[in-house]
């Protein structure tokens, strides 16, 4: 019990916001997620949310394309599509946080 009572009283152990500040704030990292499926924020499997990408602060949707598979990170990129808003964004456009990015390509 005084193990709880302490955790209690700090919020918890540190140890999510030891990882949360290096990644995000030292590492100066996002969190973009991938989706087949704009409207159900889900891949060709149906799975939701199925992928996270780590990625640099100031990325864009082509950077995202090229994590996702080199192939379409190339000439075969058309563009993307912000999930949240259904409109089209352009490939040097700047992804934040919490990004449900479609990549659209013609592959």
């Amino acid at each position: 019990m005084a193990i709880q009572n302490v955790m209690d009283v700090l919020g918890g152990t540190g140890v999510q916001q030891a990882i949360n500040g290096s990644v995000f704030d030292l590492l100066d990292m996002i969190v973009v997620y991938p989706v087949e499926d704009e409207n159900k924020y889900c891949d060709g499997k149906g799975r939701v949310l199925p992928d996270a990408f780590l990625m640099k602060h100031g990325s864009t949707p082509k950077d995202l394309a090229y994590q996702v598979h080199s192939d379409i990170g190339g000439d075969k990129f058309l563009y993307a599509v912000d999930a949240k808003t259904k409109m089209r964004i352009k490939e040097t456009h700047e992804l934040q946080t919490g990004d449900v990015i479609k990549i659209v390509s013609t592959k």
